[in-house]
């Protein structure tokens, strides 16, 4: 037992010295995050796209999908690791010497990274966008870009339940691994999916739907354009046991708000309902129950900058993020959803909302998260 408490202590302590102590005396000593990104620049004289801190993909194939929709197949490195159907990765990609990083799922399934070692990210080309248009004409085979691990919960919780999936848009590709991956589950054979499409030319992964069809899959594309968005019509009329399935919805935001309401008045459990949003979560800062004091303006100051910004509280909420940018401002950032950390920013005293964590910090000095603080007083920001 002495020995078990001793190696007890021993491993916390080693834990406590790797996380604190060694970054603690990295930034210390070299000014960087650790002594590897130290050593970064030596180590690119010999290969030139290795970065500390991130995992590389060399890219195999840019596949076209529709006007604005492409898949890029990759191939990480070997010591990136298996995910589970329906998760995410973050990719970066130098460009203009800048390392730009969002967030994508991965729309293959994993039993095709384990026959062939690649992933496929299926990407929609933002119109105003200068990231997504910018890698679908500057990658090509041999490419490297990289990868963070695989995250999130958008995975199957039930093996057994049958399953009504509902996609809009590119939200399709978190679903379609899901539906590969488990094609020859019993569950499977009486599963369905509705998908909601602008139009005909927008039909992602015909081919695919068509394959899982003769395993049993039932599926119906509806175009927005000729029958509008999400309804309790639709429901009734594709699926009348709507009651007894486990659903899975993925695509913007508005369509998950109003989809996930329709499914709670058709009486389905809240633990039967899972969803990953297809973008930035809903500000809503009345989620928490803890009562704010009212003022007549809310202030965030910019200290480096110089800068000042004011809004009456009863103003639909911003993020920190959305405002800094708003302003001129250029924070570094990447997700936008809490999960890269790359906008952590030193408050020096106000008090915001976590609109991840549905929670108020204190009123002192700290690092938060932009891309989830919406500020409910004066807030002074090192930004």
């Amino acid at each position: 037992m002495f020995n078990a408490i001793n190696s007890t202590f021993l491993n916390r302590f080693l834990a406590y010295f790797n996380n604190k102590f060694i970054p603690t005396l990295a930034r210390t000593l070299t000014n960087t995050s650790s002594f590897i990104a130290y050593l970064e620049p030596i180590i690119q004289l010999f290969k030139k796209d290795w970065k500390s801190n991130h995992l590389s993909a060399k890219v195999t194939c840019v596949r076209k999908e529709s006007e604005s929709i492409y898949t890029l197949v990759l191939k990480p490195s070997s010591n990136w690791k298996p995910f589970r159907a329906g998760q995410f990765v973050q990719l970066s990609a130098e460009k203009n010497g800048s390392l730009i990083t969002r967030t994508f799922s991965i729309s293959s399934e994993p039993s095709y990274f384990k026959a062939s070692g690649k992933i496929e990210l299926t990407i929609r080309s933002q119109e105003n966008g200068i990231f997504t248009p910018w890698l679908r004409s500057n990658l090509h085979p041999e490419s490297t870009v990289y990868l963070s691990q695989a995250n999130g919960g958008f995975t199957l919780r039930q093996n057994t339940t049958r399953k009504l999936f509902i996609a809009a848009g590119s939200g399709i590709t978190a679903i379609r691994p899901l539906l590969k991956e488990y094609k020859n589950e019993p569950w499977f054979k009486q599963s369905k999916l509705l998908f909601y499409v602008k139009n005909r030319s927008e039909r992602l992964f015909a081919q695919d739907l068509n394959m899982l069809e003769s395993y049993g899959l039932d599926y119906k594309y509806i175009y927005s354009e000729e029958s509008g968005r999400i309804c309790q019509q639709h429901l009734d009329n594709f699926c009348q046991d709507i009651s007894k399935r486990e659903v899975y919805l993925c695509g913007p935001t508005k369509m998950i708000e109003t989809t996930n309401n329709l499914l709670k008045e058709n009486l389905i459990p809240e633990a039967n309902i899972h969803f990953e949003y297809f973008g930035a979560t809903p500000i809503n800062i009345q989620d928490s129950p803890l009562d704010i004091e009212e003022e007549e303006f809310i202030q965030v100051d910019y200290l480096n900058s110089n800068k000042q910004v004011s809004f009456k509280p009863e103003a639909s909420p911003q993020t920190l993020l959305d405002m800094a940018e708003k302003e001129g401002l250029n924070p570094i950032a990447g997700c936008r959803i809490g999960i890269c950390h790359q906008c952590i920013c030193k408050k020096k005293q106000g008090r915001v909302y976590n609109t991840k964590t549905k929670q108020y910090s204190d009123s002192g000095s700290e690092e938060i998260q932009l891309c989830l603080s919406v500020p409910v007083g004066h807030v002074e920001l090192e930004l």
